[in-house]
């Protein structure tokens, strides 16, 4: 994979919503978040979620969202500019009602306003009735590995956040060996991956092995545990 894709020509900035948001302070949706809580914890923990000041100027980065099982077309994702707090809990979270993408345009309620990337999620539940967790986080070595290993990749004009984003997953959906991979690769998005599945431990362990293929390629072996001291 050339170069190029490796360093972008142009710059975003992490964290900015680019679609028109209408949303409503208050409770959001009753769910089992438990799960959810515990790969987000996770993900934070890998760096692959989280907030850095040298990163992004600053800006918080990845997000996480479970489809709300009490309301199918419904689903739950992690506020926006969460990225610092360790371990969320349900105030972290916002309802998102609808994501009409024509509009360009989100629906929430929650105590929180949505992640940047809510559009985007919205596109993967509408898409696919049995896609019940979508996880975006950052990772410079996971995106390059991706790329160089043709993983499906939006185009790298293609901004996130944005209709475009939405109407290409549509593409690499009915196109590409996405559904199969359950990875995708924001090409255009420097650092940006999306894994998603029928469940949040599904869409977790995809990104897990994603990241045990690229320390096997790295050293030639699988990863180990560390030996329990003692």
């Amino acid at each position: 994979m050339p170069e190029k894709f490796a360093k972008l020509e142009h710059s975003e900035i992490e964290g900015v919503r680019k679609y028109r948001l209408e949303f409503t302070p208050g409770c959001a949706a009753d769910e089992d978040i438990r799960c959810l809580n515990v790969w987000r914890s996770i993900l934070f923990s890998l760096g692959l979620i989280g907030q850095d000041p040298a990163r992004y100027q600053g800006y918080g980065f990845g997000n996480i969202s479970q489809r709300c099982a009490g309301q199918p077309d419904h689903f739950l994702i992690s506020g926006t500019q969460t990225g610092h707090i360790p371990v969320l809990s349900a105030q972290h979270y916002v309802e998102v009602e609808d994501g009409d993408i024509a509009l360009n345009r989100v629906r929430a309620t929650g105590r929180v306003e949505p992640s940047s990337e809510a559009l985007t999620h919205a596109m993967f539940y509408q898409l696919d009735a049995d896609i019940g967790c979508v996880i975006h986080v950052h990772s410079r070595v996971l995106w390059r590995f991706g790329l160089r290993n043709h993983y499906p990749a939006s185009g790298a004009e293609i901004e996130y956040g944005t209709p475009a984003m939405a109407q290409e997953i549509k593409r690499l959906l009915n196109q590409t060996d996405l559904p199969d991979r359950r990875t995708l690769v924001m090409a255009g998005h420097e650092d940006g991956l999306i894994c998603f599945g029928d469940s949040v431990d599904q869409a977790g362990t995809v990104l897990l092995q994603l990241c045990t293929a690229v320390f096997t390629h790295a050293t030639g072996r699988l990863p180990s545990p560390e030996p329990e001291p003692g």
